[in-house]
């Protein structure tokens, strides 16, 4: 009985190695990307009493490049007048604006030659009288 519980519970060991050798370990960014994010944050106008997700919707890679901005519902508004420390963030795979209220939309987003995956779904844009 005893061994067969040690073997179940090696079992489950390894499963869980192998698990974290083959996918990314998120959360650890760079200095240099770390204040970019501050940065971009900072640019940012939303209501911080309603955020849920601003720090913790960033994941990075193994090597601390930010893959992942999860900011969707997240209280956005005149959002990315300034957004140069968003198109540095050079490893950008996926972005998610969804249910903020934008000025704009930057043309500049092309800069983000890894970005596979943008989502700008319900996003309500404000546009100024000379913008029609």
């Amino acid at each position: 009985m005893k061994i067969s519980l040690l073997l179940q519970l090696s079992f489950i060991t390894m499963l869980v190695v192998l698990f974290l050798i083959n996918f990314p370990v998120y959360g650890h960014c760079l200095g240099d990307q770390k204040a970019l994010l501050l940065k971009l944050k900072n640019g940012l106008t939303f209501d911080s009493s309603l955020s849920t997700k601003l720090w913790p919707g960033v994941s990075c890679d193994q090597k601390g490049h930010v893959l992942v901005l999860e900011l969707d519902n997240e209280t956005i508004f005149r959002g990315l007048e300034n957004p140069t420390s968003l198109f540095d963030l050079q490893y950008l795979e996926k972005l998610n604006l969804a249910y903020n209220h934008l000025n704009s939309i930057p043309m500049e987003l092309s800069r983000l030659t890894k970005l596979t995956f943008l989502d700008l779904s319900n996003v309500a844009l404000k546009l100024e009288s000379g913008d029609l």
